[in-house]
């Protein structure tokens, strides 16, 4: 599957697109198929560097 993955902080250009393995789900769980996703403003603080997650910041 691909992805888009961010090693470090900054701008659009930190974005990188990965090819993963397919999750298979486990016992009681299922797969569900995304035809799209959304980005919403944890995202972008996140990219950014300034989410804070509970008291303290996100590591990359």
């Amino acid at each position: 599957m691909r992805a888009i993955r961010i090693f470090e902080t900054g701008g659009p250009e930190v974005l990188t697109l990965v090819e993963l393995p397919t999750p298979e789900p486990g016992p009681g769980e299922i797969r569900v198929r995304a035809e799209a996703i959304g980005v919403g403003r944890p995202d972008i603080l996140v990219r950014k560097g300034t989410y804070k997650w509970g008291s303290s910041s996100i590591s990359l």
